[in-house]
């Protein structure tokens, strides 16, 4: 019997067919040689670098505390990067046996069902996790002075491991219930972001934390109830962050001790862990048993149980629809990039957003008055009186002429006072007059300040930013893939269709296919703006902006900038690359990589500490950091917008926005050189690839 099981395990994982063929041929590749090297230089230079900043510490304490911190750096970029690269590794497991037509040539072979599951998923998690291993010396560099426990090094390993694993599993799982096609690898990849970054930002909502346990600080800490299957937030409280503590178990309430609600609160890295695995492993085995049934069945599971369900009928019939002046691109934006499962995405992705920018505003809004306020108009300086409001009467004062007034701890003129304010509390002097002498006033409290308004409406436009971005430029790199792998490029350029007349087609239909998209941060950043407007007249002197009107007018401008970025980067790549993976991982990897790098430069540059409001202009070329500085001027404005006058902000913004239309010339020229390149270049392409 053991015999047995040893010989069915040997079968399955060491000596797999499938797993060997694609671990020793990929092993060879020079693209697979240079994601390895990119990974590793990039660990590499980020502990340098953390080294370095280091370098000036003497103490074994402080050693032993910038240890920890390196470790914990190094620790969240691993996992960005396994969360980046092990989408891109086990998307393919849902299309490229079918790109290469050798999937029904597998099912004939004399290979179990379980030979070709385990082989497709473990080949694909392989270089996931070769990955992670190649990264081990590196980690170990932290425990020279110490400050890291081997645990944490195993938890966080644990954890990059189970998101590759479990993200394998539902690759896998789709491609086998044919619930995948060749669109469903940008969805696929989509969802995956908008997973790990949407509950990041729901962790921070206050209804949904649960108040942690204290033991290495008297600080108090909380986490949230999805610490336990977001992969940055389980590592986040496995690192001992004295703000991001789970409770203790003595501290749950008692309807809250039960397993494995227990488990998962009190220790969501352990649990994060073991259910990435389970999981896989849960969608794993469906695969296994019903491989063959499926793909000997006419319908997929997605058709099947909208038969059954009887929302589409056995044989439709379409109402004949109108054409557009050029049919490739009617045919690129209703028809192929904008089918059935692209349009549910974006309609929910629309309303994500704008129930988003909703809830933001909603909260920002709410005003709590205290009991004791001030109102406009409240200082008669012909009488020498304040009138101070509380909510069943008025308080008469007469005041000092030197009556010295702050607001939130900062001294202010009286004449700057335009609005409401609370009143914290206020001193009287002991003569017969009854003067008041001091008045501290504080701003009404906001049910969100106006920080965390600004941190909360920023995450969700550089988000749908993210989200449009990958979606045009996986569609884009697909666009001409797809029609050489179906041979329906063949026919195309048999017909009269230009070169140009081709490629214009496709580019206008991408963008149209983003337009609805791209309406989404408009529209949130609109409505803010109304709100702001309408706020300006109430509150006077002391308005500050939650965004900057002119982000109406930059903000488009960006976003069709860097749509047609993302789309030229893409067909380009689709026209040179055989491959729809191939085109798709080049594409992305060009575009994530230039707007992120110029990005962290333009951030860089846009936080300094000068006066001198010169380096925003130069930021601008960024489209992140314009982004940035018009929701979040003072995190990301620098000293400019953090302690400068008013007269300094407003050159520093007319600055910007010079600088984002000077530089979104200069992307439109570069966006049409590429787009007559590749026209100018169309027919030598495809001649080159039908070799």
């Amino acid at each position: 019997m053991i015999a047995v099981a040893r010989d069915i395990f040997w079968r399955l994982i060491p000596a797999n067919p499938i797993l060997l063929r694609i671990i020793s041929m990929a092993g060879k590749r020079r693209r697979d040689m240079l994601i390895r090297c990119g990974y590793l230089g990039l660990l590499c230079l980020w502990v340098i670098f953390m080294l370095l900043a280091a370098s000036g510490q003497t103490k074994l304490d402080d050693l032993a505390k910038s240890s920890a911190g390196i470790f914990e750096k190094i620790s969240y970029v691993q996992l960005i990067l396994v969360a980046l690269l092990a989408p891109v590794f086990t998307a393919g497991a849902i299309t490229q046996e079918g790109d290469s037509q050798t999937y029904d040539i597998l099912l004939a072979t004399p290979l179990s069902n379980g030979q070709i599951v385990l082989g497709s998923l473990l080949s694909r998690v392989f270089f996931v996790i070769a990955l992670l291993l190649s990264g081990v010396p590196i980690f170990a560099i932290t425990q020279i002075f110490g400050g890291v426990g081997l645990d944490n090094i195993l938890y966080s390993f644990g954890i990059a491991a189970g998101t590759a694993f479990v993200t394998g599993a539902i690759a896998m799982a789709l491609a086998t219930f044919r619930i995948g096609t060749r669109r469903t690898i940008f969805g696929f990849y989509l969802f995956i972001v908008l997973y790990m970054v949407g509950l990041v930002l729901l962790d921070s909502v206050p209804f949904l934390q649960i108040t942690g346990g204290a033991v290495y600080s008297n600080e108090s800490s909380h986490i949230s109830w999805f610490t336990g299957i977001n992969p940055f937030l389980a590592l986040r409280a496995s690192m001992g962050d004295p703000s991001y503590l789970p409770p203790l178990a003595a501290d749950l309430p008692a309807e809250l001790r039960f397993w494995p609600i227990g488990w998962y609160l009190t220790s969501p890295h352990t649990f994060y862990i073991t259910a990435t695995f389970v999981l896989g492993m849960a969608l794993t085995i469906p695969s296994v048993v019903f491989l063959r049934r499926v793909a000997q069945s006419t319908l997929s599971v997605r058709s099947w149980v909208l038969l059954k369900l009887r929302i589409i009928a056995s044989a439709t019939t379409h109402k004949p629809r109108y054409v557009w002046h050029n049919p490739i691109a009617w045919r690129e934006a209703k028809t192929k990039a904008s089918a059935a499962r692209m349009t549910w995405m974006r309609y929910a992705l629309i309303a994500a957003g704008l129930a988003g920018a909703i809830w933001t505003l909603t909260r920002f809004a709410h005003v709590e008055m205290p009991d004791k306020y001030i109102a406009r108009g409240a200082f008669n300086t012909d009488q020498g009186m304040v009138t101070i409001l509380t909510s069943d009467r008025s308080i008469e004062q007469t005041y000092a002429p030197g009556l010295k007034i702050t607001l939130d701890g900062k001294a202010i003129r009286m004449s700057d006072l335009d609005g409401r304010y609370g009143v914290k509390d206020y001193t009287v002097a002991s003569g017969p007059r009854k003067d008041v002498t001091t008045l501290n006033l504080v701003n009404p409290k906001r049910g969100m300040s106006l920080k965390e308004a600004q941190t909360y409406l920023l995450w969700m436009l550089l988000l749908e930013i993210a989200v449009v971005l990958i979606v045009i430029t996986n569609v884009a790199a697909s666009t001409v893939t797809r029609e050489k792998e179906d041979g329906s490029l063949d026919l195309l350029l048999s017909s009269p269709i230009t070169s140009r007349y081709y490629l214009w087609g496709k580019l206008r239909g991408l963008l149209s296919l983003a337009l609805p998209l791209n309406l989404v941060p408009v529209a949130s950043i609109f409505v803010f703006v109304v709100y702001d407007v309408f706020r300006m007249i109430a509150e006077g002197g002391q308005f500050q902006w939650v965004v900057f009107p002119e982000a109406i007018v930059v903000v488009p401008l960006i976003l069709m900038t860097l749509t047609a970025l993302g789309a030229v980067v893409g067909i380009e790549m689709s026209l040179r690359c055989r491959r729809t993976m191939s085109a798709v991982m080049i594409s992305v990897a060009i575009v994530v990589g230039v707007v992120g790098i110029f990005g962290l430069i333009g951030n860089a540059i846009a936080g300094t500490t000068s006066w001198n409001w010169a380096p925003l202009v130069i930021a601008a070329f960024s489209p992140i950091t314009v982004v940035s500085v018009i929701a979040a001027p003072a995190q990301f404005g620098g000293r400019v917008f953090d302690e400068g006058g008013a007269d300094l902000m407003l050159g520093a913004r007319i600055g910007m926005f010079i600088g984002s239309l000077i530089s979104s010339g200069i992307y439109g020229l570069i966006i049409w050189a590429i787009y007559k390149s590749m026209v100018k270049n169309f027919d030598m392409t495809i001649r080159r690839q039908s070799r």
